[in-house]
């Protein structure tokens, strides 16, 4: 069986290409911070292929202790699905400094730490798949999310940063830049927004698609589980350091 590492894998998009991988053939290694209450995975029964690690990406000492266990213990990772992620809003002139750290860290810095530890694995298999999950704000910038902004253009640059160090290997690195998808961490924001605007989450919601995704419909994680899956593919053997929008048309407006 071939081993995957997903970072956030307890909630999320990262869930979802959980569930999407956990009848494949696949060792499923979950490196996040808490299961989170969406994490209906029982793993005393049948689940046997799927192995939870607790760490807090933010403390990077202790990152690389877990993944230096994880290495030890399944020997070789054959992909590395960085989907970690969080968001903080705030215009840049009120934007707490450690709040800022805190999403650079998440969203940048720990998917840096993971590739850092585990292409010098794939490395002695001569083979690999790293995919970043991106986002649009990888692409395009909103207000009031000027760190993950940041930290998700900046991860883009680290895909194609690590796919030209590694393009005389079999080893390829490419991202996946996600629009609106009703992650906990997005339907949140359609809460605040709702008793901000003393509207409906309904309302929102549309509001939400109407303003940013021209075919009026939210991004569904098996939809990107399923581009993530043909990027792990053969097929994709020559595919890397690129990004891949699956957004509804918001970076075609």
């Amino acid at each position: 069986m071939k081993n995957i590492l997903i970072t956030g894998g307890a909630g999320g998009i990262g869930l979802e290409i959980v569930h999407y991988f956990e009848k494949k053939n696949f060792n499923i290694i979950i490196l996040d911070k808490t299961l989170k209450k969406d994490f209906k995975i029982n793993f005393k029964k049948i689940k046997k292929n799927i192995f939870y690690f607790e760490v807090d990406l933010l403390e990077i000492k202790k990152t690389e202790k877990k993944i230096q266990q994880i290495i030890s213990k399944f020997k070789t990772i054959d992909i590395l699905i960085n989907c970690a992620g969080i968001q903080y809003i705030s215009k840049i002139e009120n934007f707490p400094t450690n709040e800022w750290r805190k999403v650079i860290d998440i969203n940048l810095t720990s998917s840096f730490i993971t590739s850092k530890y585990i292409i010098p694995v794939m490395k002695k298999n001569n083979s690999g798949r790293i995919i970043n999950i991106s986002s649009v704000h990888g692409l395009v910038a909103s207000e009031n999310k000027s760190a993950y902004v940041a930290s998700k253009h900046g991860l883009i640059g680290l895909t194609k940063a690590i796919a030209l160090e590694l393009s005389k290997t079999k080893i390829t690195c490419n991202a996946i830049s996600p629009g609106w998808v009703l992650t906990p961490l997005v339907e949140k924001q359609i809460k605040k927004l709702a008793s901000k605007n003393k509207t409906s989450i309904e309302i929102e919601k549309k509001n939400l698609l109407f303003e940013k995704h021209p075919n009026q419909k939210f991004v569904s994680g098996k939809e990107i589980a399923s581009l993530v899956n043909f990027l792990i593919s053969k097929d994709a053997q020559n595919i890397t350091g690129s990004s891949y929008s699956i957004d509804g048309g918001w970076v075609s407006v």
